[in-house]
């Protein structure tokens, strides 16, 4: 029987006066089904696993390299006599530029590559956040903020290379620079309460100007795109976990289960009950 995702607070793995914090976990067991309050990046040392992150499955060796936002949730396996060891820095969006948050976050990606051909450099950057964090020397936060930088450039240019993802960053590169951060903030905010005018402040438009700019650039006005998003999301959790139907509704971003109920067959044919009774027949 699935198991429900935990909740990863914040206050379970950052310190209160810090964004950052940076573990090395030798992973011999299976890592239930969770998501959490903040960013994760790791980087596999050695060993082999699967990374199941939002009902897809993904392979883990060394050399792999990846970034959950608060939007996902994941388990994680190891195989069998190939327990993995691995760098894990979890850190607040606070430390996130913003011209870094609107490079990578113009689209909904799960940001996962291989880096042996990088390995010493991601390996040295991950020891520099690590020595930074536990001496805390003058302009510590900077050092680390600078490595976790180079880690993501390193990143986002392996997974457009692996994935031929150039495509869709140049068509959504032409977004005006105002709807790509309100698009940045509704892809992590999406389970939330959110309303047009929250991506509209996000964006520094007034609320009418937004959704008629949104509209053109995207192809899509905001409710849809906002929609699809949270039936997405709540497909895949249906899948992954056995959360009640009403629970999942409303951790999608759902304020009512008859609405959910109605979009979500609307767009997929079924009813969130069948959804997951097909795939538990299968």
């Amino acid at each position: 029987m699935k198991r429900q995702p935990e909740r990863l607070t914040n206050a379970q793995f950052i310190a209160p006066a810090a964004s950052f914090g940076i573990y090395l976990q030798h992973v011999n067991v299976h890592y239930s089904l969770h998501w959490h309050e903040f960013y994760e990046l790791c980087f596999v040392l050695q060993g082999s696993g699967r990374n199941v992150v939002n009902g897809t499955e993904y392979a883990l060796e060394r050399g792999s390299l990846f970034l959950l936002t608060p939007a996902d949730f994941h388990e994680i396996f190891p195989l069998p006599n190939e327990p993995m060891v691995l760098y894990n820095f979890v850190f607040s969006g606070e430390l996130l530029e913003e011209a870094l948050l609107s490079l990578m976050f113009q689209q909904m990606a799960l940001y996962m590559a291989d880096m042996k051909e990088q390995f010493a450099e991601i390996e040295a950057e991950f020891k520099l956040i690590a020595k930074e964090e536990k001496y805390a020397e003058p302009g510590h936060r900077r050092m680390i903020q600078g490595a976790l930088e180079r880690i993501l450039m390193y990143l986002y240019r392996a997974y457009g290379k692996q994935h031929q993802a150039g495509n869709a960053s140049k068509e959504m590169g032409a977004l005006h620079e105002a709807i790509q951060r309100s698009l940045v903030y509704i892809h992590h905010h999406f389970r939330e309460p959110l309303r047009l005018e929250d991506a509209a402040r996000e964006a520094g438009l007034s609320p009418n100007y937004f959704s008629q700019s949104f509209r053109e650039l995207t192809g899509t006005p905001f409710q849809t795109y906002l929609q699809h998003l949270r039936l997405t999301f709540a497909k895949s959790l249906l899948a992954a976990a056995d959360f009640p139907v009403t629970d999942i509704c409303y951790a999608s971003g759902f304020n009512t289960l008859t609405h959910f109920e109605r979009a979500f067959k609307t767009k997929f044919g079924r009813s969130p009950r069948h959804f997951r009774k097909g795939i538990e027949d299968a």
